[in-house]
């Protein structure tokens, strides 16, 4: 005879998820052991007082089967209340009102090309539509929007050249890996000259994409906010200007992202109007182009910017799409307290809601007589509708009956509004609550490579084609569960405000199109002049997800971003946020280890690696499985536990650290540098076979 069905492992796919051991999720209290192995035990434990008469227990016996049955039937009850625990705190996040942070968008630098075909600079508004590929290669295109206006010149950048004393030029080769724009020695009375080629005058504004080449890993701090200066130097003045023909006109600086080539960006340029071609003095056997000279007027560089590119119609676009004049629809059995926005998932801070009260008001004309008739008031006035744009917040429980206030749920786009005790309510009314605008989109497929952004959605004569030079940054999918159970506690703490230091850290996560997955706020220190503490300059490091590819390192567009979003909306005023990468040391480790005889040696090898490579891992590592502590200390004892727990290892008679190449002594701790992380490298791991227990 076969062996009893009930021998067998029966019912194995019933083993809750949550056994399986995740460093990401969150330490929940056992109320009750929930093994089958345990309920089958607890039964056995019963027979004799409930049922004396059966004696005759062995493996084959049905009531057996029935107790096995049983345990089996019972595990996954069991289990569902042992996640009550996590139950309680998800309900009590969702009454603070703290929910998983929506999808952020990615961000990229899109280059217009016009054809030499237009009569003039072509303007392209904001929320010109262009597509490209998923980064992944699947699914839909992913929407990029310009965020401001571009007028596009019909010309190109022709040649680049850096003016030296005693007038004295020399050409930059544009296909190079970078370049000086002011030589070895940046000093005032050096310029750089831009030579535009084309038929048509560019204007009444040019927009150029500079990208500043910086070490691998290591892109510059970038500060925003403050109101008192730092005790550094002071940094050179450059000033714009373009050669009409022989003389120089000055042009206005509109907008500057790279803070005077310290970092990659848009510059814009107001232009005069009149711009004839020409040609620099001291430059001869050059045919007239149009040029733009940047000169150093006063002060010097501590060091000299090194640039990669200079680029022409360049403009910042996120991976987004806006949607306009949308008449929210209700929710049935909400009582006209809750609608629903078509599209999901909703970026936040994007939606505009505006509510019509119902009739009409007038403009007043400008000359206001007593006898004014209809048709004056209507010739002279403008009949408006009573619509007000209502608040978007993040709880109503905090407001009055007649705040105008409401509350969006970004993943399922439904918004809340009051109920007459908190929070006013809707009057009635049929479609008369409208999302003036906002924005769908967001997630990691958004951080598409170079030379992907190449669809025109979007249509505006003599545009012929668009482009991504560099890769798109940014771009967060929906926070998980578990990560959100984790960052509740200190949610309610900050209430989205940086009042503590631990506050930046928190909220360095919540800024839109940036890539953070982890931050360390340090009070006084501005990264890159360490030293003394500055007061009223907060120092955030940040780390992006971990994409395979080397240290995590947030680009600068992400560096931005978190830098504006903490400044704006959670700083307190006159306090200089500069946002920074961390500096990671590259960790090696030589280990000899004993090994259980018989055991496969490549494989403790392979597993040895990987226990090490977890433990040192900025986003995953550390005693906590959270990420490696900033500026933590790497203890060689605590390395030996981690690998003395492997099965099949019994010993570890011999560890060294080597840290940045470095070997240290043995059984000596590694100190990194304050507020840095670790990366580790290719471990040289030795085993030999012990004896059997």
């Amino acid at each position: 005879m076969t062996a009893v069905w009930w021998g067998k492992e029966a019912g194995a796919g019933l083993v809750s998820k949550l056994k399986r051991k995740d460093p990401t999720s969150v330490p929940q209290p056992e109320l009750m052991p929930s093994s089958r192995q345990v309920v089958k035990k607890e039964v056995q434990g019963l027979i004799k007082s409930f049922t004396p008469e059966w004696t005759n227990i062995r493996p084959g016996d049905p009531g057996v089967a029935l107790t096995q049955l049983f345990g089996e039937q019972m595990e996954p009850v069991l289990e569902r209340l042992n996640r009550l625990p996590e139950k309680i705190l998800v309900e009590f996040l969702n009454i603070a009102g703290i929910q998983p942070l929506p999808a952020l968008p990615s961000a990229a630098l899109l280059e217009f090309e016009v054809s030499d075909n237009a009569p003039e600079s072509v303007f392209i508004s904001k929320g010109f539509q262009v597509g490209a590929q998923p980064a992944d290669g699947s699914g839909d295109l992913v929407i990029f929007e310009t965020e401001r206006n571009l007028v596009a010149a019909p010309a190109k950048i022709s040649e680049i050249q850096v003016q030296f004393e005693n007038l004295f030029f020399e050409k930059i080769d544009l296909k190079g890996e970078g370049f000086l724009p002011f030589g070895q020695r940046p000093e005032p009375g050096r310029s750089l000259f831009i030579g535009l080629s084309g038929n048509i005058v560019p204007g009444p504004t040019i927009s150029l994409g500079i990208r500043v080449a910086a070490a691998p890993g290591a892109p510059p701090p970038v500060p925003s906010g403050g109101v008192a200066p730092l005790p550094v130097g002071v940094a050179p003045q450059l000033e714009w200007s373009v050669l009409d023909g022989t003389k120089f006109e000055a042009a206005e600086v509109v907008v500057d992202e790279t803070g005077g080539f310290a970092r990659s960006g848009v510059l814009e340029l107001q232009v005069p109007r009149q711009w004839r071609l020409g040609r620099p003095r001291g430059l001869s056997g050059k045919e007239p182009l149009r040029w733009l000279r940047l000169e150093i007027t006063s002060g010097t560089f501590a060091e000299g910017p090194v640039l990669s590119s200079i680029r022409l119609n360049m403009v910042r676009a996120i991976a987004a799409r806006t949607i306009f004049n949308e008449a929210l629809q209700p929710l049935p059995q909400s009582r006209n307290r809750q609608m629903r926005l078509s599209r999901t998932p909703v970026i936040p801070d994007s939606l505009i809601v505006e509510v019509d009260e119902g009739g009409f008001t007038v403009d007043e004309p400008e000359v206001n007589q007593p006898n004014t008739d209809e048709a004056q008031i209507e010739q002279d006035g403008q009949l408006k509708s009573r619509a007000k744009r209502w608040k978007q917040v993040s709880t109503l429980e905090s407001f009055d009956s007649d705040d105008e206030v409401y509350v969006l749920d970004p993943l399922s786009g439904i918004v809340t509004f009051g109920d007459g005790v908190n929070g006013a309510p809707i009057p009635q009314g049929f479609r008369n609550v409208r999302a003036v605008r906002y924005q769908v989109g967001g997630g990691r497929a958004g951080a598409v490579a170079a030379e992907t952004i190449n669809t025109l959605l979007s249509s505006v004569p003599f545009i012929t084609k668009v482009n991504n030079p560099w890769p798109a940054s940014g771009g967060l999918d929906r926070e998980s569960s578990q990560q959100a159970m984790r960052r509740g506690p200190e949610e309610i703490r900050a209430r989205s405000r940086a009042v503590t230091i631990a506050d930046y850290a928190l909220l360095a996560r919540q800024a839109q199109g940036a890539n953070i997955a982890r931050a360390h706020a340090v009070a006084g220190l501005h990264p890159a002049f360490p030293g003394p503490p500055i007061p009223g300059v907060v120092g955030v490091f940040v780390v992006p997800q971990d994409r395979n590819e080397g240290p995590p390192t947030a680009g600068e567009d992400s560096l931005r971003r978190v830098a504006e979003h903490l400044s704006k909306n959670a700083a307190p005023a006159g306090i200089e946020v500069v946002v920074a990468a961390p500096r990671y040391h590259k960790i090696k480790i030589e280990a000899a280890i004993t090994a259980r005889t018989g055991v496969n040696i490549g494989s403790v090898v392979r597993l040895a690696s990987k226990t090490i490579d977890d433990y040192l891992h900025p986003l995953k590592g550390g005693d906590s499985n959270t990420g490696w502590t900033f500026g933590g200390t790497l203890r060689y004892q605590a390395l030996v536990r981690r690998l003395t727990r492997l099965d099949d290892v019994t010993a570890v008679p011999l560890l060294n650290i080597i840290a940045d190449g470095l070997r240290h002594l043995v059984c000596e701790d590694f100190i990194p540098e304050a507020n840095a992380l670790l990366w580790p490298e290719v471990h040289r791991i030795m085993v030999q076979e012990g004896e059997e227990d």
